[in-house]
């Protein structure tokens, strides 16, 4: 699966909006990518971190998975 895009807004106060396009996506994959930036902005993990996180394709040197809620699929191209 390619990322091809990861787009993030602030949108109301502790409210961010989290864009993914991809190829594809595995199961949980967007969750995992949100878990993972959480902890970025947390401070427990480098925002450097993760382009070399995707590169390795080991989900193991991922984040916890984001819970579903807030999770919405808006458009499938073909």
């Amino acid at each position: 699966r390619v990322l091809r895009r990861l787009d993030i807004a602030h949108e109301a106060e502790h409210v961010l909006r989290i864009d993914l396009e991809a190829t594809a996506f595995l199961k949980n994959m967007a969750r995992v990518i949100v878990g993972t930036l959480v902890e970025v902005g947390l401070g427990a993990r480098p925002a450097g971190s993760m382009a070399d996180l995707l590169a390795s394709r080991d989900r193991t040197r991922a984040g916890v998975t984001a819970p579903a809620r807030g999770l919405t699929l808006e458009r499938v191209y073909y």
